[in-house]
């Protein structure tokens, strides 16, 4: 019924734009349906990457209302999920982890595909962190990153659950494999020199400590 709803409405825009302006001549049709397709890429386009751009900058209040907008303009249920499993990230991410448990228990695990399996295998396991349970955490984070190994901040996800159970060299490893596929951005990085930093302070390594602090502090500086 909603999908259904949300066509029936892009329809009548579709068609009620171009129609107004036709009373204007040829240039007020083509205006409207310059202002479709405009609508169209902003629903689309814009606005699902533009949230993904704010919560990689740790904007995560901004992320988590264009998510829940992105989430109430989908049709397909795909894209409510994806919006949904975005904005407990966000929660997270915040450190909102009521807010966080009581939208992830609205998701139905049932009806996730591989890669929103291991999303919402990530969200919960960093909630379990924040709950003082890194044993969980780390199963959690063991199952999403089989999933997709390729994903940065999914190891990120599993070196802290590492770091807590006091697997250090691994947790070392895993948080030097996160470049493995290239730069990430500043925000992570800022992040992941910060645990390497705990991570070999712990060992003892003071001075491989000192140096990833201070790269942490000078990209957490960084505009």
């Amino acid at each position: 019924m909603r999908r259904a709803i949300l066509l029936l409405a892009w329809a009548i825009v579709a068609l009620a734009l171009p129609f107004v302006g036709s009373a204007f001549g040829g240039a007020g049709i083509a205006l409207g349906i310059a202002l479709v397709l405009g609508l169209w890429a902003w629903q689309w386009l814009w606005l699902p990457r533009s949230a993904s751009q704010a919560f990689a900058a740790g904007r995560f209040a901004r992320a988590q209302r264009r998510y829940r907008l992105a989430g109430v303009l989908a049709a397909a249920p795909q894209r409510r999920r994806a919006a949904l499993l975005s904005r407990i990230a966000c929660h997270v991410a915040a450190g909102e982890h009521a807010v966080a448990s009581q939208l992830l228990a609205r998701v139905a695990a049932d009806g996730l595909d591989v890669a929103e399996r291991a999303v919402w295998l990530n969200n919960r396991a960093c909630l379990a962190l924040g709950a003082g349970d890194p044993g969980s955490a780390l199963a959690l984070a063991d199952e999403a990153t089989a999933i997709r190994p390729d994903v940065p901040a999914l190891q990120h996800t599993r070196a802290l659950a590492l770091l807590e159970v006091g697997r250090l060299d691994e947790a070392i490893s895993v948080l030097d494999q996160m470049r493995a596929g290239g730069e990430l951005g500043a925000r992570l990085e800022a992040e992941r020199c910060r645990d390497l930093a705990r991570a070999w302070r712990q060992k003892g390594e003071t001075a491989y400590a000192e140096d990833y602090r201070l790269r942490a502090e000078a990209l957490a500086a960084s505009p």
